[in-house]
């Protein structure tokens, strides 16, 4: 008699054989990403790169004449938005509607997770801007980043079961939240080991949970303490948990000191009108 075997092991059985599809990264992003990364960015290339996709142009001026940003006239082309929002606020915009589209499901309880997982990752992602910025982190673009693809893994594995799902299999909404909530980084490294992205956001999508960790990695420590942060404020996942954010042993590497920590709260309840 066969053994039944177990969800993980359906996932692994999956992702081996080849056949699922796996979330890709966008292209477009990671060529904005690389240009604002340079010492000096091309601004006009920039531009062009967001002029190529309609969605994203659009998004990029819906926002900058949202409410948050709007300014006496209201911004009509992308150039003009770039100089109202800032090219750092520009390319967290391009970043983010990108990453947002890779992962959709039609599975009600799924989407529901995705839902939650996105939000989380917004906010810990402008929490780590403004910690490398506070930190003097000399990338503020690569902390922005690191956050908003630290839970890659749990969108992967939520993808995977969303396929495994159309074949008519069906399992328990806890065993599902269970498992990529403890499988994640594993499944994070992979996927972005497959992205071909650079090795420090594949470490950070590894050991972000990890009780010993590389405290002299501080894009690492920065973006543990934004997650940390995100939990106690009961932005993203599950019920907000009493995280002692105050005296943990990331803030006390970062510096970061109470006063400091009440206005990244503030940052990052702020923050969720760019979700």
């Amino acid at each position: 008699m066969e053994k039944k075997r177990s969800l993980i092991e359906i996932i692994d059985t999956h992702i081996q054989s080849g056949k699922v599809k796996l979330p890709v990264m966008n292209q477009n992003s990671l060529q904005v990403q690389k240009e604002i990364s340079k010492k000096d960015p091309d601004l006009d290339h920039i531009i062009n790169l967001i002029k190529r996709d309609v969605s994203l142009a659009a998004e990029v001026l819906r926002l900058s004449n949202s409410s948050f940003y709007k300014g006496l006239e209201p911004v009509k082309t992308v150039q003009e938005a770039v100089v109202r929002l800032g090219i750092v606020e520009v390319t967290n915009i391009v970043l983010l509607t990108s990453q947002k589209s890779t992962f959709q499901s039609r599975d009600k309880a799924i989407q529901e997770f995705m839902k939650q997982l996105w939000i989380h990752s917004v906010g810990c992602a402008v929490g780590a801007q403004w910690i490398a910025k506070q930190s003097q982190y000399p990338n503020l673009n690569e902390a922005f980043l690191s956050g908003l693809l630290h839970d890659v893994g749990a969108f992967m594995l939520l993808s995977v079961m969303d396929q495994i799902k159309a074949k008519n299999a069906t399992f328990p909404k806890k065993l599902m939240e269970d498992i990529v909530l403890k499988m994640h980084p594993k499944y994070g490294n992979m996927l972005l080991k497959i992205w071909n992205l650079p090795e420090q956001y594949c470490t950070i999508a590894k050991d972000h949970h990890d009780y010993e960790f590389d405290d002299t990695n501080i894009l690492l420590v920065i973006i543990r303490f934004a997650d940390k942060l995100c939990q106690h404020l009961g932005i993203g996942i599950g019920e907000i948990q009493n995280t002692d954010v105050y005296s943990c042993e990331e803030a006390s590497i970062l510096d970061i000191n109470e006063v400091a920590i009440a206005q990244l709260e503030i940052k990052m309840e702020d923050s969720m009108h760019l979700v």
